[in-house]
């Protein structure tokens, strides 16, 4: 009886071993506030209020001699890995947001915004 639950004991902890679990958190840029875009007037909102309302860009690319296309970036991304005996699932959430902004001559023309989720499960069978 008491061979018996040894041999119980050392299963269980065999399969306990060939489990793990593991998380991961990558962020890119810096987070700005969205709601300051509704503030951003194309035509009026001059560079210095830009950066005053979401600070300085994640990337200036110049596009001529008087324009720049500035972008704010923010990712913010979390992984979590479960490894099983024969199979492995990774979760993957997170958001990602960027403001792209047009400027000519120190004033912003245009913008754009985009919000998504980021995410996907992905199983994976040896």
């Amino acid at each position: 009886m008491i061979f018996k639950n040894i041999k119980l004991a050392l299963a269980v902890l065999v399969v306990i071993g060939l489990t793990a679990c593991a998380s991961s958190r990558m962020t890119t840029g810096v987070n700005f506030d969205e709601k300051q875009i509704t503030h951003i007037k194309k035509g009026e909102t001059t560079t210095e209020q830009l950066v005053s309302l979401l600070g300085q860009p994640f990337n200036k690319s110049i596009i001529d001699a008087n324009s720049e296309k500035w972008v704010y970036l923010y990712t913010d991304v979390t992984s979590k890995a479960q490894s099983y005996v024969f199979a492995m699932k990774v979760n993957t959430t997170g958001v990602k947001k960027q403001l792209e902004v047009l400027v000519e001559k120190d004033t912003v023309t245009n913008y754009t915004y985009t919000e998504a989720p980021l995410g996907d499960q992905l199983n994976v069978n040896n």
